[in-house]
């Protein structure tokens, strides 16, 4: 069983949720920066934290935090009851937007004793759909674990022909990820 995910900064719990419950766990950096999403920064308490980054459209493989250091610092200073977690991902933190993610979401991982393998994908001209499928190949998987909004937009006839199945991850989780790690 393979899930597919864009490194987000500092997940939420539906993410590791989905990870537990896959073999391989694959990062997308390949793929477009979305702004104004997760992937540098996150919602919690009705406050968002942020780390800064340009405002050039790249993929996020390429993309760059501007302040990483004096960032993570505000954002650690405003959830200081949160600071036994956040000290311990300090020195996880660089310019390298994918890199500082990724060591994030592996910590975090290990935090809540999490085994799953965790691999990069790999540079394609394919997208959307058939992307996913072909990552899935290339990995041997016979299930796809999609996130429940993959019901709007994945084509599952192209799964089936490969023999892949897809299944959608229902979020049993719905707090931030510092708030589940608090309670264990």
């Amino acid at each position: 069983t393979i899930a597919i995910h864009q490194p987000n900064f500092m997940p939420w719990g539906p993410f590791f949720e989905k990870m537990m419950r896959c073999d391989i766990f694959v990062l997308l950096y390949h793929c477009q920066f979305e702004k104004n999403n997760y992937q540098n920064r996150f919602f919690m308490d009705d406050h968002w934290y942020t780390m800064s980054v340009s405002k050039k459209t790249e993929m996020i493989i390429e993309k760059k935090y501007l302040n990483p250091f004096e960032d993570w610092q505000k954002i650690t200073r405003k959830l200081p009851q949160y600071d036994y977690f956040l000290s311990r991902l300090t020195q996880d933190i660089d310019d390298q937007l994918w890199a500082t993610n990724t060591r994030i979401i592996k910590r975090i991982a290990d935090f809540l004793n999490i085994h799953t393998v965790i691999v990069n994908d790999y540079m394609t001209s394919l997208t959307g759909t058939d992307r996913l499928v072909d990552i899935c190949k290339t990995y041997e998987a016979d299930t796809y674990l999609s996130g429940p909004s993959g019901k709007e937009y994945l084509d599952i006839s192209k799964f089936e022909k490969e023999g892949i199945q897809v299944k959608f991850h229902e979020n049993k989780i719905k707090e931030p990820i510092l708030k589940c790690l608090t309670v264990l």
